[in-house]
């Protein structure tokens, strides 16, 4: 069983859908970062990340999801659906902004940018797609 990550980008009108399956880790960030900037432009309005498959994060990988995030244009949301637990709880522990991806931290300028990451299985609240509760 193959544990490389596949990324399949499916794009309808303004929408972007990149569905990762596999590990997103130190070898396959990269990938990621690679399909992203082919796929979004312009006329992206929404960018989806299906997170569905997604079997291992490091820290690479969140990295990398931050950094494909941040291709998306200027007030287009980013989204982040289907999210296992131990993949949440993962980069709940990294400190990642879950609310906003670009947000470059505190030692960095901050963006005028203001995309949701969002989750939908399991959710408490109505709707496939609701933000990621950090717990506090």
């Amino acid at each position: 069983m193959s544990h490389a990550l596949t990324i399949r980008a499916v794009r309808d009108g303004s929408v972007c859908v990149l569905i990762l399956r596999g590990e997103l880790d130190l070898c396959e960030g990269g990938a990621l970062l690679t399909q992203a900037a082919i796929s979004l432009d312009s006329t992206t309005e929404r960018l989806v990340l299906d997170m569905a498959g997604v079997t291992f994060l490091d820290c690479s990988g969140a990295r990398a999801l931050a950094i494909a995030a941040s291709f998306a244009p200027a007030g287009c949301p980013v989204i982040i659906r289907s999210v296992n637990s131990e993949v949440r709880r993962f980069l709940e522990l990294l400190g990642m902004d879950l609310e906003n991806p670009r947000d470059p931290g505190p030692d960095q300028e901050p963006r005028d940018e203001s995309p949701a990451w969002v989750a939908g299985k399991g959710s408490r609240r109505t709707g496939p797609d609701r933000p990621l509760e950090t717990g506090a």
